[in-house]
């Protein structure tokens, strides 16, 4: 949270300044957090695409194999 410029210096607490500080270091700190947790997410998710994308080759390369074998009778 940004410092008021509403109200005059007179009228605000007198620890305005440190509050936006600490309000703003906390927003930081949880973006990156954010960041850091859907970067992890998307790794995950393309290694699962990956891992379905070596499963069905290996099917359809059985597959291959068992139609050339019906072929070859």
């Amino acid at each position: 949270m940004k410092k008021s410029k509403k109200a005059s210096s007179r009228v605000t607490a007198p620890n305005q300044e440190a509050s936006a500080t600490d309000a703003e270091a906390k927003t930081a700190s949880r973006r990156k957090a954010a960041r850091a947790n859907a970067v992890e997410s998307a790794a995950r998710r393309q290694f699962q695409k990956t891992q379905a994308t070596v499963s069905q080759g290996h099917t359809r390369a059985r597959g291959q194999r068992q139609q050339a074998k019906r072929d070859a009778r």
